[in-house]
């Protein structure tokens, strides 16, 4: 378009001419490459909503596997979270008194992060403020 404005300041019309020729062969490849995109891209999207669909029927397929090979199995042990019930909560349960549980008489304890235990909290560190 440069050329074209040049040309168009020199007055010289065959120029303009052979710039706009130059110019509308740059538009239609810019349309047929945008069309070549466009056709790209829907083809990527549909292999990839048949690749999720695949996915997602292997792993329909997985869980009814599973599912029937528990059943078939009842000795085996579902996968389940294990829970342990205190002494006193089974008390609780039975509606039996519990012992009065003694608390812990002791300084809170600080952990590093490899696991080792720091000294205690100690004495706190005293504050002090000024006011203008």
């Amino acid at each position: 378009m440069s050329v074209y404005r040049q040309a168009s300041a020199e007055g010289d019309t065959e120029k303009m001419k052979r710039a706009m020729g130059y110019t509308g062969e740059c538009a239609e490849a810019a349309v047929r490459y945008q069309e070549k995109l466009d056709e790209g891209m829907k083809a990527e999207a549909e292999s990839e909503r048949r690749r999720t669909k695949l996915e997602q029927e292997a792993a329909v397929k997985k869980r009814y596997e599973e599912r029937k090979r528990a059943e078939e199995e009842p000795d085996r042990p579902r996968e389940a979270d294990l829970v342990q019930v205190s002494e006193a909560a089974k008390a609780a349960l039975k509606n039996k008194p519990v012992e009065a549980v003694e608390p812990i008489d002791s300084e809170p304890v600080i952990y590093t992060s490899a696991g080792e235990v720091v000294a205690g909290l100690g004495e706190p560190e005293p504050t002090v403020s000024f006011t203008a």
